[in-house]
């Protein structure tokens, strides 16, 4: 059961890829910008990304290859929980964010400061649903190879999102300010 939700989620993950891809094709928009930090960290970070996606991959797909702690079924099912919650977080805020969804700095005048919606508990939503996805990740499969991914990702991430503050800050100012004291970078409660 556990593998079956796991595989559904995979294939859901990759749909969402598939479509912001397609979309990007189709309306000729560019989804990839300006990288936040050097051009190494950021690639480095989507690869240790991969790497914990492969991993989820795997589980689903019921190869599982050495563990660091016994299978334990109410970890399983903690980690297919914040797997289902950070696909939702995931696919909301990429609904939300619609055209102005770049991965990397924009370069373009026309995307608009978010602060509504998802937006209003959590300054990154996409990030925390990829992280939340990512240490699902590690709680199915805890191999050392997944679980060093996941720091590293979460690690470079972490820089990316504090770089793109400051971006968002010289673009919007006060606005932005204002709104970064409300909400918090991970989860607003």
């Amino acid at each position: 059961m556990v593998e079956t939700i796991v595989l559904i989620i995979f294939f859901l993950l990759i749909s969402l890829v598939l479509a912001i891809v397609g979309r990007a094709i189709v309306t000729k928009q560019s989804i990839i910008g300006r990288p936040p930090v050097p051009s190494f960290y950021f690639i480095l970070a989507k690869i240790l990304v991969l790497v914990n996606l492969i991993f989820l991959l795997l589980r689903g797909l019921n190869i599982s290859g050495d563990r660091m702690f016994i299978k334990v079924v109410y970890i399983d099912w903690f980690a297919v929980s914040l797997l289902i919650i950070g696909t939702v977080i995931l696919f909301i805020s990429t609904i939300q964010l619609n055209t102005d969804l770049i991965f990397g700095l924009s370069s373009s005048e026309s995307h608009k400061l978010q602060t509504k919606g998802i937006f209003s508990i959590s300054r990154h939503p996409f990030y925390l649903g990829f992280l939340l996805i990512l240490f699902s990740s590690c709680l199915l499969t805890p191999h050392f190879i997944n679980i060093i991914s996941f720091i590293g990702a979460w690690f470079i991430h972490h820089f990316i999102m504090i770089k793109e503050e400051e971006y968002l800050t010289s673009q919007y100012g006060d606005e932005y300010r204002q709104y970064a004291q409300k909400v918090n970078r991970y989860l607003t409660f």
